[in-house]
């Protein structure tokens, strides 16, 4: 599947403010709805792939899973622990072993075990790395489940489904949907600031925080502004389009304005979150996942915000992506995995995640209720589908490295990013 880059507002907001979208157009299995205790066992398809449940049965067996919560706080590791024990107590004879692996190193341990026919059953994760083990053939190919995850009892939307499929077919079960918006402290920002010109304007006097850390985190950080300044990645035959108008290299002079104004920039979120937490400045843009952790410590202090607006007026516009679970290739339990996983994001447990960790369900009919939670929900539906185009590979690294120069090394926007563009070009082979 060629995948097209494109404002996707229409496209996300349909995944998470819609609910009709979740299984509305696909009948039900006629074998019946699985529930969270009455899994299903499943039928391997002819082709390989994983096929949908078929009969009923408690799970059995031992099953090795991958997270990296701990990287986000406790909120996030408390509530997938929770559903794991939820799922555990369902099934008596499931023997479920949980590794926290740090994110930095999540996607390159996985790649290099699965590669050499070892690591975990399953992973949950974003799909950062999702195109590229997909196209490793390192993921269990889930295709074939489709129509069962659209329809009830797991309703996940076609937004969510169609960022975890890769040249045609699918390679995770959807559990929540991220995106990056501005966490605003208001008892030291009464009012968010909308656009870029407030965002100068309210760090003279009420300190936020950007972070800009390279070796890909930055790239992440850093997408919601190129649409806010008009510019843009990828063109749709997968060639740097950075270059073409001067939106990207706007975005990251915004960066050097923003520091010369009095505004903070962190090479991590980890530092970001502590100094909000200590009142050491007022905001700052992070996901969903720092939720748990900050309404614990902030209560009703704590709001949400989109991120800045570009000098036209056009919307930050963050990657807008799913987390979800993968399913090792290599295993000898991937069937009992996949289960494993549909119990996960069975609506039950899924609203554990909702509630306890402020995640964004994929599940349509669930509804968040809190005003943190339904924030993060609207920067999703303003996002940018996050493409799982092959040349997206050779972003991260090479803008990474352009937005810690022009940061670090006060070198000049237009000539990081069209070094970056040609670097990116060329490791793409365009």
């Amino acid at each position: 599947m060629k995948t097209k880059l494109r404002l996707a507002s229409a496209f996300a907001a349909v995944a998470i403010v819609a609910a009709a979208c979740g299984g509305s157009a696909t009948p039900p299995p006629t074998s019946g709805a699985p529930t969270a205790g009455a899994p299903t066992a499943a039928t391997p398809s002819a082709s390989g792939s994983a096929a949908a449940p078929s009969t009923a049965a408690t799970l059995t067996g031992t099953i090795t899973v991958w997270e990296a919560y701990g990287a986000s706080g406790s909120a996030e590791k408390d509530a997938f622990d929770t559903i794991v024990a939820n799922v555990k107590a369902a099934n008596p004879g499931l023997t479920v072993t949980v590794l926290d692996v740090p994110f930095a190193n999540l996607f390159t341990k996985f790649e290099t075990d699965a590669a050499s026919g070892s690591g975990p059953d399953l992973y949950i994760a974003p799909n950062d790395s999702l195109p590229k083990e997909a196209r490793a053939k390192l993921l269990k190919d889930l295709t074939s489940m489709s129509a069962t995850l659209m329809a009830a009892p797991y309703n996940i939307s076609q937004t969510a489904l169609t960022a975890d499929t890769v040249d045609g077919k699918l390679y995770a079960i959807p559990e929540s949907m991220k995106a990056v918006a501005l966490f605003y402290r208001t008892d030291m920002l009464p009012t968010a600031p909308k656009t870029t010109a407030d965002w100068l304007t309210a760090v003279k006097t009420n300190k936020l925080g950007l972070v800009y850390g390279s070796n890909g985190g930055g790239a992440y950080y850093q997408w919601g502004l190129y649409g806010a300044f008009g510019g843009k990645i990828l063109d749709d035959s997968g060639k740097c389009a950075a270059t073409a108008t001067t939106g990207v290299a706007d975005s990251l002079k915004f960066l050097t304005e923003f520091k010369a104004a009095g505004g903070i920039l962190y090479k991590n979120d980890t530092d970001a979150k502590t100094d909000f937490l200590a009142g050491k400045i007022a905001g700052f843009v992070d996901g969903p996942w720092q939720t748990g952790d900050l309404k614990k410590a902030l209560g009703a202090k704590l709001a949400v915000a989109p991120g800045p607006q570009g000098p036209s007026g056009a919307a930050f516009q963050p990657m807008a992506a799913p987390d979800g679970f993968y399913v090792n290739d290599a295993s000898a339990n991937a069937d009992l995995a996949v289960q494993f996983a549909l119990q996960m994001v069975a609506a039950a447990n899924e609203q554990v995640f909702v509630d306890k960790a402020g995640h964004i369900p994929a599940n349509t009919t669930i509804v968040p209720t809190d005003p943190i939670t339904l924030g993060f929900s609207q920067q999703v539906a303003t996002g940018f589908a996050r493409p799982t185009a092959k040349e997206l590979d050779n972003y991260w690294g090479n803008f990474g490295d352009a937005i810690a120069s022009v940061v670090e090394k006060g070198t000049d926007p237009t000539a990081a990013v069209a070094t970056a563009c040609t670097a990116m070009d060329k490791a793409n082979k365009k």
